[in-house]
């Protein structure tokens, strides 16, 4: 795979896969830190992720994310552990959401530690059309906050018990760096022409220009539309990469067992829709 990537016409094939496709499986393969790097440009700019605590100090574009000896604990309906995510988009909480990222285990769990993927174009497909007509010009407000603060993570009962370090200092910015964001409740993909709810159910607070109970109302139906979607689990070996579309999708890390050390690896490929917003704060509720 690595001398086939040097090829343009491969590297357009494997462009247009994704655009239509907005999930890839790559392996079988020998994976390196630079076949990672490398790859992942096929697909567009490197950007450094923007949450500075887990960056890779001998390569910035790299982004580690382990459950070190300090792990952050979280209890998952009644079930303790660690590394949990509920449903997410990536950057939901900035103007600018990255285009995608590719993602390989360096030391996976011997339980656990899934990670799910859900298409939110497939999603949009599947809503009635009275639905679909009701959110065609709605905005949703995000700003971030932890697992168990997220209103519409219906799925699960969550509750953070401890911190990491790393996760303590990214939230000891949030007032400063991570300021309320709005984002269209549906898009137009670029280049496949399909339609996308654009909806995390993660960091979601509100609609824009609704009520507090019509937003409420309007977003719990909405993540229970998603929740019931078809979902990809993928269960991590060494020998893969998954590449996915964070504009189309939406994915989650399933809780893993605090005695184990997983340790996954990540490249943030740039990019900008166009449709993030900064919200005033005299708009917030």
């Amino acid at each position: 795979m690595a001398e086939h990537i040097r090829h343009e016409a491969v590297r357009e094939q494997l462009r247009g896969i994704w655009i239509q496709s907005a999930f890839i499986k790559f392996c079988d393969g020998e994976i390196t830190e630079q076949f990672h790097l490398d790859l992942s440009r096929v697909f567009g700019p490197l950007e450094v992720h923007r949450t500075r605590e887990y960056l890779d100090e001998r390569t910035p574009e790299l982004l580690k994310l382990s459950s070190s000896e300090d792990p952050t604990e979280i209890e998952v309906d009644g079930e303790r552990g660690g590394q949990f995510q509920s449903w997410h988009k990536d950057s939901i909480y900035f103007e600018k959401v990255n285009r995608g990222g590719m993602l390989r285990a360096l030391k996976p769990t011997s339980r656990g530690g899934l990670t799910g993927f859900v298409d939110l174009a497939d999603a949009y497909d599947r809503l009635p059309l009275a639905l679909k007509n009701r959110i065609e010009n709605l905005r949703i407000v995000y700003r971030m906050s932890l697992q168990d603060e997220h209103p519409y993570t219906i799925g699960e009962k969550v509750r953070v018990l401890k911190k990491s370090n790393s996760l303590a200092a990214l939230f000891d910015r949030r007032d400063r760096d991570f300021p309320p964001v709005s984002h269209p409740l549906v898009f137009t993909q670029p280049g496949s022409g399909r339609k996308v709810l654009n909806f995390s159910p993660s960091h979601a607070k509100y609609v824009e220009g609704l009520g507090r109970e019509q937003s409420h109302e309007l977003l719990t139906a909405i993540a229970t539309h998603v929740y019931a979607c078809p979902a990809y689990h993928h269960r991590w070996t060494t020998e893969e990469m998954l590449l996915w579309d964070n504009w189309r999708m939406v994915h989650m890390v399933s809780l893993q067992p605090l005695d184990e050390e997983r340790i996954m690896q990540r490249t943030t490929i740039a990019g900008d829709y166009g449709f993030g917003r900064r919200v005033l704060p005299q708009t917030v509720i």
